[in-house]
């Protein structure tokens, strides 16, 4: 079940919760498709609250559980990658905006978590190869269709400067080809299409 990430306050004018069900009934026709992926943008005084939703296809190239050591690399690595908001989401250095947190989340993370755990044991008996393979083919088919899902907030020293935001994402993960944005700002609600060639969105 795809977890609330976002908490916002009572005052803004259309609440989170609200939002993301607009958006999930707005997508809900061509959910998950490879190359495109959706930004929730929630703007409250000083904080910047962003929510990340895409295929794992977009950011890793492949969606099936990491056992092969390469794979588990990959996926150790877009973690990594995931954790550096600040290098993925751009703000004017005026608005002074650094990352107070980052949360992630996807069944393949865990996954190669447990194939690590179990690669430990490589040295067990027949059997337990024999039961590891097929556990292995029901992860790969369980998560044939994986997401990823961050969520980050950003505090801004001065929040009257933050004019734009710029998505150096694009060139971090070039197998992400659109992201559809929906936002609350400070001015109302805002959406936009964002893609390589125009991966800039104005906040004011």
């Amino acid at each position: 079940m795809r977890r609330q990430l976002f908490t916002l306050s009572i005052a803004l004018p259309l609440s989170l919760n609200a939002l993301a069900h607009e958006h999930d009934e707005h997508t809900s026709l061509d959910a998950h498709e490879h190359g495109v992926a959706s930004l929730n943008l929630a703007i409250e005084g000083a904080r910047v609250q962003l929510e990340l939703d895409s295929p794992a296809m977009n950011l890793l190239g492949f969606e099936h559980a990491a056992n092969a050591p390469e794979d588990i690399a990959k996926v150790k690595a877009v973690q990594a990658q995931l954790q550096q908001a600040d290098q993925l989401f751009r703000f004017p250095a005026a608005a002074g905006c650094s990352l107070a947190s980052a949360d992630l989340d996807s069944p393949l993370f865990d996954a190669h978590q447990e194939a690590e755990h179990e690669h430990e044991h490589e040295h067990d008996d027949h059997d337990h190869d024999a039961a590891h393979y097929e556990h292995d083919e029901d992860h790969e088919h369980e998560h044939s269709h994986a997401d990823i899902e961050a969520s980050y907030t950003f505090n801004c020293a001065q929040p009257d400067k933050l004019t734009h935001m710029e998505l150096p994402l694009f060139a971090v993960y070039p197998g992400l080809e659109r992201l559809n944005l929906q936002g609350i700002t400070p001015k109302g609600q805002m959406g936009a299409e964002l893609t390589r060639k125009r991966a800039t969105v104005q906040l004011d």
